[in-house]
């Protein structure tokens, strides 16, 4: 008995509400997306997002789809427009993919 009460107390910490308050509600995508993202990834933001309330080593959600699944000719246009979408440098969405950031990158 008292491991069942040990195992319930465990459970309904580790699952609380303040547990969850670091997960983001919103992901970094493309402006244009209608559908759910097919392939996401949440990770610790090098960078802060203000315009989602996200600080710098908090949690961010990024929507891979939209900004690794690009043909090269396209990529510098749609991380301009994700990156003004939310108010950031496109330099920031290449520190948060944690993936070098083209030469492009350093004059915007």
């Amino acid at each position: 008995m008292i491991l069942r009460v040990t195992l319930l107390l465990t459970l309904g910490l580790t699952f609380s509400a303040p547990g969850w308050a670091e997960v983001p509600e919103e992901c970094i995508q493309a402006p244009q997306r209608q559908a759910y993202c097919p392939h996401t990834l949440y990770r610790v933001a090098r960078v802060a997002v203000p315009s989602l309330a996200i600080n710098e080593g908090g949690m961010v959600c990024l929507c891979l789809s939209d900004l690794t699944d690009l043909p090269v000719a396209r990529q510098q246009s749609a991380f301009t427009e994700i990156a003004r979408e939310y108010a950031l440098p496109p330099l920031a969405l290449y520190q948060l993919l944690r993936i070098p950031a083209p030469e492009w990158t350093e004059s915007k």
